[in-house]
């Protein structure tokens, strides 16, 4: 009797909305201290702060689903739930950065709340799935996602998707119309934040084929294929009016894929030995050696499982892999292999890791398995936290990884970049020349030797720089403006108005190109 009592006791806290709670307290402390983090000038500055005067004004809401996600010329992402997020974000706090990474947390933690609802149903054991979401909600290669503002693209993205899959399983278990409506739904917004969704369909009609091949009927199967293909369709349409027809071709993805496919070592080894993370990691300074370890590991967990059921951890396998090989097609050619693209990823590593006996079985009813859980989840907390403070600023951001990834010339640019901004340009000059020095096409670079030279009043010097970059770069818009400002200076106005009024035709939204054309008028 007694021995009951204390079971129940023990299970108590995992009753009704407490666990959400716990998982809602532990997710605000780990990453509390991102609250008074700033903008790293990765992807941020382009998307909040050079994007300010779109995402302050609410009448602007059209505009976020008929642009791509950077209001730029070269359009590709079309993400506007995203932009929508970001404007909701500055509608309360204008473009101070606390706001935006409050937002992350929570995010973050919804994301936790529904793993954790997706594992109470996926196995019987609730104080597993607590387990599962707590090692969600604490690994440090999803820190990426919260510590890093625009990282909440895989957060936001994750939790339509969860939300979509719990819908759908609502649907299997009783087919009901507001089921059905909301995994549609939440499949659009899901498709609305990232590309990546469009394989999601795909992972629903696999569980129709190897895990559930005869719970659903059949009319109810065609419904939820027919509703996804409306839905991708329509989304398609929003999606080609906004950006127009260009796609990456299937060869050249696949040829991308298999070219970058050693970055699969790379994250597998992030999974089960987080020691080699990195802000900004390349392939050419990433450790190889965890993955060769922690594969044979997870092969030799599904050998020795005697209890397996196969077609779970095929599925399993099937989200890992299928949601983390778009991250490979490098559509702006940068070699990164950016932590929060495992996000979305990572539970289908834990559907692996609840199939494994060893796993599954533990009894947490034990005070030795409640203490080696334990000391797992607060070692990896601790990784978190570290890794979470080099998203603290620029500088720091760039030189963590500088630090980690020394043979990447867009770090050495970007880490010259923060010295400059900080008005520090003799150390910028030294890194731009790094880059140069690793890449000498590297983008950019030169343009931003010439700003450092215009500055200092050497205006041959300058010339010759914004030059070379428009030899590499002929449509780059600031080096074209800024050859036009070093003309302005050296009151040579002609020549200056012809490089603005390029600006112009390469970037007709660069709005300081209009204000230089006004202000020569007045001349």
């Amino acid at each position: 009797m007694n021995d009951l009592r204390k079971e129940a006791n023990n299970l108590e806290f995992l009753r009704g909305w407490r666990p959400y709670f716990i998982i809602f307290a532990l997710g605000f402390l780990l990453y509390s201290q991102t609250l008074f983090f700033n903008f790293t000038y990765l992807d941020d500055n382009a998307l909040i702060l050079d994007n300010y005067p779109i995402i302050s004004n609410l009448q602007n809401v059209g505009a976020l689903f008929k642009n791509d996600v950077f209001f730029s010329p070269d359009k590709f992402y079309y993400r506007p739930i995203l932009n929508l997020s970001f404007m909701s974000d500055a509608a309360i706090a204008g473009s101070l950065p606390v706001i935006f990474h409050l937002t992350n947390i929570l995010l973050h933690i919804l994301a936790a709340g529904l793993v954790f609802s997706l594992f109470s149903r996926w196995q019987p054991s609730r104080p597993l799935a607590f387990s599962f979401s707590l090692l969600f909600l604490v690994h440090p290669v999803l820190s990426q996602a919260v510590a890093w503002i625009p990282g909440r693209n895989d957060s936001l993205l994750a939790v339509f998707i969860l939300a979509s899959f719990l819908s759908f399983l609502t649907f299997t278990d009783q087919p009901r119309l507001r089921s059905y409506i909301a995994y549609l739904f939440f499949l659009f917004l899901a498709l609305l934040t990232k590309e990546t969704a469009i394989f999601f369909p795909l992972m629903i009609f696999f569980y129709f084929l190897v895990l559930e091949p005869r719970k659903v009927l059949v009319s109810d199967r065609w419904l939820i294929v027919a509703g996804s293909v409306l839905v991708g369709f329509f989304w398609f349409l929003m999606r080609h009016f906004a950006l127009g027809g260009e796609t990456t071709q299937a060869n050249a993805a696949l040829e991308q894929i298999i070219h970058n496919s050693p970055a699969f070592l790379v994250y597998l080894g992030k999974l089960l030995f987080p020691f080699n993370l990195s802000v900004f990691p390349i392939l050419a300074d990433s450790r190889l050696i965890y993955g060769l370890f922690a594969l044979p590991l997870f092969i030799l967990a599904w050998v020795f499982s005697r209890t397996k059921r196969n077609k779970y951890i095929i599925f399993s396998l099937f989200w890992f892999f299928l949601f983390l090989a778009p991250s490979f097609i490098r559509i702006n050619g940068l070699p990164d292999f950016l932590e929060h693209r495992l996000y979305l990823s990572f539970i289908g590593f834990l559907l692996f890791l609840a199939e494994i006996d060893w796993i599954k079985d533990l009894d947490f009813k034990r005070k030795n398995v409640k203490i080696i859980t334990a000391a797992l989840l607060i070692f990896l907390a601790l990784l978190a936290w570290r890794h979470s403070a080099d998203f603290r600023n620029r500088l720091v951001f760039w030189q963590a990884a500088a630090s980690s990834s020394p043979h990447s010339p867009l770090v050495e640019k970007n880490l010259g970049t923060m010295y400059y901004l900080d008005g520090n340009f003799s150390e910028a000059e030294i890194y731009y020349q790094n880059a140069l020095a690793l890449n000498a096409q590297e983008a950019m670079v030169h343009n931003n030797l010439g700003v450092i030279y215009l500055a200092q009043g050497d205006y041959r010097q300058a010339e010759q720089e914004f030059r070379n970059e428009l030899s590499l770069n002929p449509r780059y818009d600031k080096a074209l403006f800024n050859l036009g400002d070093l003309f302005y200076r050296e009151k040579k106005y002609s020549e200056a108005a012809q490089f603005w009024l390029e600006t112009l035709r390469v970037n007709p939204l660069y709005q300081e190109a209009y204000d230089r054309l006004t202000l020569l008028k007045k001349l």
